[in-house]
């Protein structure tokens, strides 16, 4: 399962009761999902959580996910291939 926290100015958003961060995290699930479509089937096997951070310096971290998977994940998020050949 894709879980989703946003990270802005220090505040984790979890609960998205704004209808625009909302939109922004349903958005962001959509398109991890395309992005991790090789993988897909892995991910949605492990409980694991996508931490994304909107400040200055944006960036995404993955937590919870076993070591390999982790592995994949990030490889992938940096354009390179999921698989070690």
């Amino acid at each position: 399962m894709i879980q989703i926290t946003l990270s802005y100015k220090n505040r984790e958003y979890k609960q998205f009761d704004d209808s625009s961060l909302a939109q922004i995290a349903e958005t962001t699930r959509i398109l991890l999902c395309a992005l991790l479509e090789d993988i897909y089937d892995r991910v949605m096997q492990e409980a694991g959580r996508f931490y994304i951070y909107l400040d200055h310096h944006p960036k995404i971290e993955v937590e919870g996910f076993s070591h390999d998977l982790q592995n994949q994940i990030e490889r992938t998020l940096r354009g390179e291939s999921a698989y070690d050949y």
